[in-house]
């Protein structure tokens, strides 16, 4: 509802290969023309486009600085994989200029005004977001969370902030109004935060956050628990059930060069995955769960086709190949 979502979709389908209908070259193309003045990035708003190119962020919206910079990035990707050096560049610059709406004091990235104040320092406060705060809002920069780490203090703080966010939501069953709350997993903005852990460090907590949230906001099968309280939008509030229930996800949606699948703890004993032979080359992929149960949400070991791996992660390729996923799960984490 906000920025250029087409970006996404666009840059995702490119990089796993499955475009088919379309010129990759027209496509990046017309993405550009989209990211530029007059396009559906900045919609009636090429002011504040012009300002964030120059200064990093878009005034009084840090939900949309977050926003355009991981478009930006989707895009930049792109290009550079099509050997666009020119037109890379450009917009990785524009995918790191959301560090000027970090705010060093609360370690959050919170709405700034055009002359460069706060527009406000209430990370509660739902002014300047989309249907978010600065809590449920910041760790959704899934380009970024090494440098998002960084300005923090390092991953160790980055997973006690985030952790701590966890904790104050659970006993809420991680819903809330919109803007409401430290973690929302009702309504769009914020669904990838349980996976952010893995990407700085901690995928215990990443396996251990997918595994509650799972059960507590999805996991009820009555009508009004089954589906109460939350934002469908095209289905994306099921398709995230979905996947946390098999255990994949992809934090960047499939739109970086090197993006792969987060796996965590699967809820099925054994789930089978027919690929379409149009766009993989193996006919199914399965993923096997060994030792499982309620309280068994951390991964101590993973193999792919009888290969062991030191990280709990696969790549698109991996995946659309066929074969399968085995999963040893335990009910203490792995010591680090």
């Amino acid at each position: 509802m906000s920025g250029c979502p087409a970006t996404s979709l666009i840059t995702s389908a490119y990089q796993r290969g499955i475009c088919r209908k379309f010129s990759p070259d027209v496509a990046l193309r017309e993405i550009v023309r989209n990211h530029e003045p007059g396009g559906m990035l900045a919609y009636g708003q090429d002011d504040d486009l012009r300002f964030y190119e120059q200064h990093g962020y878009v005034p009084n919206a840090a939900g949309l600085t977050i926003q355009w910079s991981f478009e930006d990035w989707a895009l930049a990707e792109m290009a550079s994989r099509l050997q666009r050096r020119d037109i890379a560049q450009r917009y990785y610059r524009r995918s790191a200029g959301w560090k000027a709406s970090f705010n060093r004091q609360l370690g959050l990235v919170l709405p700034r005004t055009r002359e460069g104040g706060w527009l406000h320092t209430d990370p509660m406060d739902s002014w300047g977001y989309e249907e978010a705060n600065a809590w449920q809002a910041t760790f959704g920069l899934s380009h970024d969370i090494k440098g998002l780490a960084e300005l923090m203090g390092g991953n160790d703080s980055l997973c006690s902030r985030l952790d701590f966010a966890f904790r104050q939501s659970a006993k809420d069953d991680f819903v809330s109004g919109y803007g409401n709350g430290y973690v929302n997993y009702s309504n769009q903005p914020g669904l990838s935060n349980a996976h952010v852990f893995a990407h700085a460090g901690r995928p215990d907590l990443t396996q251990y956050w997918v595994r509650r949230v799972r059960r507590q906001t999805y996991g009820g099968v009555t009508p009004d628990k089954g589906y109460g309280g939350n934002d469908e939008d095209q289905g994306q509030i099921s398709s995230l059930s979905a996947l946390m229930s098999i255990g994949l996800f992809a934090i960047d949606g499939g739109s970086g060069c090197n993006s792969y699948y987060d796996v965590t703890a699967p809820i099925f004993d054994k789930v089978t995955i027919k690929l379409h032979p149009d766009y993989c080359s193996g006919r199914e992929f399965r993923i096997v769960t060994h030792n499982n149960g309620a309280d068994n949400c951390y991964i101590r070991r993973i193999s792919l086709n009888g290969v062991g791996r030191q990280r709990p992660a696969i790549t698109h390729a991996e995946f659309v190949s066929g074969g399968q996923l085995d999963i040893w799960l335990d009910s203490k984490p792995r010591v680090r």
